[in-house]
């Protein structure tokens, strides 16, 4: 009787055990997952600020945590409001940029604000068009990807054609080479 008692309660003891760290392990997966990519629209929260951004007077920015960053989650409240003001000078450097035209200087500011840990679905956008115009399709191409997974509907088009641009250079290329082997051949 008694080794029976024993037998329960270290029974009970490791499946509570085993419910804790199977609690523990799944919310560590689901918070791992959360952070991996952007928050969906809904979960944003929105400043104001350059109203042409978005029709309802501002843009959209979220927090991008990264779990295994000690610094950020044991930094200070006034540490984090002077990085997400930095955060916002730095968009409008880049948007300002965009809208001359200073596409280099579009990406520098733009990968400078994406450093703060915050993001934007337009600085995204921004993004992608300057490296599609110098060239870089391949970040170009995760930059739409990217914007339009945070739910920039304006990206959709203009990725649509970069896509078709894509498609139309690589048979291109693929024509020019089969060009070269053939006179290689004669």
């Amino acid at each position: 009787m008694r080794k029976y008692k024993k037998m329960k309660t270290m029974m009970r003891k490791f499946v509570t055990t085993l419910c804790a760290v199977t609690f523990c392990v799944v919310a560590a997966a689901q918070e791992t997952h959360y952070h991996k990519g952007l928050r969906p629209q809904e979960e944003t929260d929105q400043y104001g600020g350059g109203a042409d951004m978005n029709p309802g007077g501002g843009y959209y920015w979220s927090r991008v945590r990264n779990v295994d960053d000690a610094r950020i989650t044991k930094e200070s409240a006034a540490d984090s409001i002077a990085r997400r003001n930095e955060f916002k000078r730095l968009c409008e450097l880049a948007y300002d940029a965009y809208g001359v035209r200073d596409y280099y200087h579009t990406i520098m500011y733009g990968d400078s604000a994406l450093a703060k840990i915050y993001h934007t679905p337009e600085l995204y956008f921004f993004m992608a068009v300057s490296y599609d115009k110098l060239g870089d399709y391949k970040h170009a191409e995760w930059c739409f990807k990217r914007s339009l997974k945070a739910g920039y509907v304006p990206a959709l088009e203009p990725y649509q054609q970069f896509k078709d641009r894509m498609k139309q250079m690589k048979a291109e290329e693929k024509k020019r080479k089969k060009e070269e082997k053939k006179k290689r051949l004669n």
